[in-house]
């Protein structure tokens, strides 16, 4: 399911998310492994509108106490700049983001990939 979404050149990854794929990182194999996910898929950059954009996100949740990791606040400020859903399985983070729509399961599976 998730090969045919990636296959269907419709989902993204953000470079902040291909940075953490890549951290520690040991061994050929699981390098090889990641080079091939990510292959297919549209890297977002994180330019300065998206930066501007985490610093809100970041300054929102510290004023309300629901601070959470950069990178988390990083990917969500490229998906929101970019009009983007986001599918993750931290929904515990990514839902304290105002306006991050946050793709289900079940929203995934409904969707029509022809491929």
């Amino acid at each position: 399911m998730v090969s045919k979404l990636i296959s269907s050149e419709e989902t993204a990854i953000t470079s902040v998310s291909v940075f953490e794929l890549y951290a520690g990182i040991k061994g050929k194999r699981r390098l090889k492994q990641i080079e091939t996910f990510i292959r297919d898929l549209i890297t977002l950059p994180l330019d300065v509108i998206e930066a501007a954009m985490a610093g809100k996100i970041y300054t929102q949740l510290k004023s309300r106490g629901h601070l959470i990791g950069t990178h988390d606040i990083l990917i969500a400020a490229i998906c929101l700049t970019n009009g983007l859903p986001i599918y993750t399985k931290n929904v515990a983070h990514f839902s304290k983001i105002d306006d991050l729509h946050l793709l289900s399961t079940e929203e995934i599976l409904k969707l029509k990939i022809d491929v």
